[in-house]
């Protein structure tokens, strides 16, 4: 038997946020050091990969948010945006093929880092709703600024592939009601107060986004054009398309095109985040996308020319890239055909 008992760390929060939240009221005139020593906090520390308590970080979100005003968070995370992410994991969350794949990424990435914040989707109908709760946390101090915070910057990641100007139809907070400040940020939202967590609607017919102005030395892009400096996936990619009808591109054939072996391909592969399964979905899904846009163009005929020989496992397949059905991203096309990318 144990001399002590066992217990689970306490939540640790990365202090990249922290930073966001000194920086605005440092601008601001706020007495932040003072703040910080209160808290127990780091007043000197400049890496912001390193972590601190998350209690003890909301306990300052909570007196500075006194002392300065109670929007604090949605301020904040708007003047931050998404760049308070890791920065190599908004590199990965950029040049997802959709914004769909893109909000899975984040949730799996935050699984493996963060032990007590919930961060997922739950499909409704016509929408996702991109949610954020700390479960048996809601009554901390700090909480509901935390989760403001928390929803500008997924607005800002979303908006990378939507454009600046959108706005989410639907909006839903823990708080028991919305400051005015947020229907400043989001006019035309219909924000729902006291919900289970907090969250961001948003319409299926706009999953299937590619991130707007793209870096063209990375992600998926619907005509690939080669150069020296062309990166060794997107030639990869690039490769592939050709084959892409007469099916299915096994890994050792692609190692075979690359002139690498089939380990060293995986393991480079992995190095970008990646695995070749996923690469070939997002590959298939990008002509299958370009594809469906041309008039006549029959969802069976589609499923062929990027490998499938049935229809149904295509759709599977777009609809776990995209976030929709081939149908129903036509039907996105006719209604909006000013916005597909």
């Amino acid at each position: 038997m144990d001399a002590f008992p066992k217990k689970s760390a306490p939540p640790m929060l990365r202090l990249v946020h922290l930073m966001a939240f000194t920086a605005f009221l440092r601008h601001a005139g706020a007495p932040v050091d003072r703040l910080l020593r209160r808290q127990k906090l780091p007043v000197l520390c400049e890496d912001p990969d390193t972590f601190v308590p998350l209690s003890r970080v909301w306990s300052f979100f909570a007196a500075a948010a006194r002392h300065e005003d109670p929007s604090l968070g949605w301020l904040v995370g708007a003047h931050a945006g998404d760049h308070n992410l890791n920065i190599g994991l908004l590199r990965k969350l950029e040049t997802a093929p959709t914004l769909f794949y893109a909000l899975q990424r984040l949730v799996q990435k935050v699984s493996t880092e963060a032990s007590h914040l919930q961060l997922g989707i739950h499909e409704r109908r016509d929408d996702i709703l991109f949610y954020t709760h700390y479960s048996g946390m809601r009554e901390v101090p700090g909480y509901m600024i935390s989760q403001a915070y928390q929803l500008e910057i997924i607005i800002g990641l979303i908006r990378h592939f939507l454009g600046s100007q959108w706005v989410p139809d639907e909006v839903g907070i823990e708080h028991r009601r919305a400051p005015a400040i947020v229907e400043e940020r989001l006019p035309g939202s219909r924000i729902l107060t006291q919900q289970p967590m907090g969250y961001i609607a948003v319409p299926r017919s706009c999953l299937h986004q590619a991130v707007r102005s793209p870096d063209p030395k990375s992600g998926v892009a619907d005509d690939s054009v080669l150069s020296e400096k062309s990166h060794y996936i997107d030639t990869l990619r690039a490769v592939l398309m050709s084959y892409l009808p007469d099916g299915y591109p096994s890994a050792r054939f692609a190692a075979e095109l690359m002139d690498v072996s089939e380990r060293t391909l995986a393991r480079m592969l992995s190095a970008c985040g990646i695995t070749y399964g996923t690469l070939v979905d997002e590959v298939r899904f990008t002509v299958a996308k370009k594809l469906l846009q041309k008039p006549g163009a029959r969802i069976g005929e589609v499923a062929i020319s990027v490998g499938f020989d049935d229809q149904s496992n295509f759709t599977r397949m777009f609809r776990r890239v995209g976030g929709l059905t081939p149908g129903e991203f036509r039907k996105a096309v006719e209604l909006h055909p000013k916005l597909i990318h």
